[in-house]
């Protein structure tokens, strides 16, 4: 869970000059607990989670008392699920440097109960008797058109992804982890650093429905992969590479606080959806996911969709 809110305090230093001491302003950094909290719904339901990530400014003198919260997500038809805490690593890609936290999750017991548009509200009560509350609506269930679980893909082909709208959601993030990069690009001179290589796409319109893959994932990672790399992308996967390929619906909440840096497709400046003794997030998101398998070979894995022709073939740049 990334985008944590930073607060930046300036201050006036002491200058030493000619052996006077000059006055000294220093201003006070607000202690402020943050919540960022997510409701990822899948479409194997089991996978459904939601986690929540509490931490106080940074650089605020807080009490680290956050894992004494009490975090409670209610549906109006009366269904209640209580967060535990948990490791920090549940909640976060990799751990802060700086500042600390309370990790908390949903028992995954109660979480195949959640659905697409549910409607949920969250209340968390902090040690020191506060309360933060807020609520979302789940963006729909949505269908990516002609892609069950797996396909085959041709070596060097560009496969468009159409999918059906999502009600309620903001913006759709399309993500992709392909493996077997540096052992397939060898033989072309490509170095491929990661194994495996992880990119990022974004739609930031709730009616823009359909990627090319794997020429437009990776959007903000332009600047991290070699020109070699990228160009070699844009004409589809190597053989005997495979591809996990997702595609997430994103709310409203969770647009107005991820936003900014390179994803701000509604603007700069983070809009909290929590209110209360504290600020954060409480947003939602709901996956669908499939697997490319490149290979030359047709076999009893069904071939990915064609989309009536518009499946583009570019091996005559790397036959």
């Amino acid at each position: 869970m990334r985008g944590m809110l930073r607060f930046v305090c300036f201050a006036t230093f002491a200058v030493l000059s000619s052996c006077d001491l000059e006055e000294v302003t220093i201003i006070e950094i607000e202690d402020v607990v943050i919540a960022e909290i997510y409701v990822n719904l899948a479409e194997d339901q089991t996978e459904n989670e939601i986690r929540a990530f509490l931490h106080h400014t940074l650089g605020a003198p807080g009490v680290d008392d956050l894992s004494n919260a009490l975090i409670v997500v209610r549906r109006p038809d009366g269904l209640t699920l209580n967060l535990v805490e948990s490791q920090l690593e549940a909640c976060l890609d990799s751990l802060p440097t700086v500042g600390s936290g309370a990790c908390f999750l949903a028992d995954p017991a109660q979480t195949p109960n959640l659905s697409a548009g549910d409607l949920l509200e969250v209340e968390v009560t902090l040690a020191d008797g506060g309360v933060i509350v807020g609520a979302v609506r789940v963006p729909s269930s949505f269908h990516i058109d002609g892609v069950s679980t797996t396909c085959r893909l041709d070596p060097n082909t560009l496969l468009p992804i159409l999918w059906s709208s999502s009600d309620g959601a903001w913006a759709y993030v399309s993500e992709t982890s392909i493996s077997g990069l540096p052992e397939a690009l060898l033989g072309e001179g490509i170095v491929a650093p990661e194994d495996p290589l992880n990119l990022l796409g974004l739609s930031i319109s709730d009616q823009d429905t359909t990627v090319v893959f794997p020429s437009e994932f990776g959007i903000f990672d332009r600047f991290d992969l070699s020109q070699d790399l990228a160009s070699r992308l844009q004409h589809g996967l190597p053989p005997s590479t495979t591809a996990e390929v997702s595609i997430t619906a994103v709310d409203r909440n969770f647009v107005n606080w991820v936003r900014g840096g390179n994803f701000n497709p509604s603007g700069r400046v983070r809009v909290p959806s929590l209110r209360g003794d504290g600020v954060g997030v409480f947003g939602a998101t709901v996956s669908r996911r499939f697997f490319v398998f490149s290979s030359a070979q047709a076999g009893s894995m069904p071939d990915c969709p064609t989309r009536d022709g518009l499946l583009v073939s570019a091996s005559a740049n790397f036959s």
